[in-house]
């Protein structure tokens, strides 16, 4: 019974971007075994590569338009360990957007093998710490590419990946992020 869910739990996860990740001596313990907390480390990476794909740069968001997205819940399920050397791919998915808020889902894979799952809360906010309305502005972003068409709450969505009518949120997602490599990889 615990597998199943195990499994259900896994099949919802909505991937739409992914990136190697060889890990190195530092971020292993005395028995060439990844530290628990550097799985975090890997995770922003995963949403910064996801954000750049889709055309959002931190460092515009920060330096720019002054705000911030502090993280506020945060989980990780170590299946398997990682070691010194692995070459793991880490995918990463947006699964809610909301007005004031985005969480982002993570999958952590040796070859076809989860090592680990995990998710982070993010809340937007300006640096004197009030929430901001950052949401809408993604959101409009996003249905000007034809991502979405409509606005998803947070608060009254489910954990799971959200689809609308037709074609699934993440697929459209995956779809944007796959023809932004491609564009990327053509010669000039």
């Amino acid at each position: 019974m615990a597998e199943e869910k195990k499994e259900q739990q896994q099949e919802q996860q909505v991937i739409v971007g992914s990136m190697p990740y060889r890990v190195s001596m530092a971020e292993v313990d005395a028995y060439g075994v990844m530290y628990y907390s550097r799985f975090f480390e890997i995770f922003e990476r995963g949403r910064t590569e996801l954000f750049r794909a889709l055309g959002f740069e931190y460092k515009h968001i920060f330096q720019q338009k002054q705000i911030l997205m502090p993280v506020v819940e945060a989980a990780c399920r170590y299946m398997a360990p990682v070691v010194y050397d692995d070459l793991i791919t880490v995918e990463t998915a947006i699964t809610n957007i909301g007005s004031r808020g985005i969480r982002f889902d993570y999958r952590v894979l040796r070859d076809d093998v989860v090592l680990a799952v995990g998710f982070t809360q993010h809340i937007f906010i300006d640096p004197q710490g009030r929430p901001v309305n950052f949401g809408k502005e993604i959101i409009e972003e996003l249905k000007k590419k034809g991502i979405i068409t409509e606005v998803q709450n947070l608060e009254s969505q489910a954990l799971a990946p959200q689809e609308e009518k037709g074609e699934p949120l993440s697929d459209k997602l995956k779809k944007l992020v796959v023809e932004r490599i491609k564009n990327e990889e053509k010669p000039n």
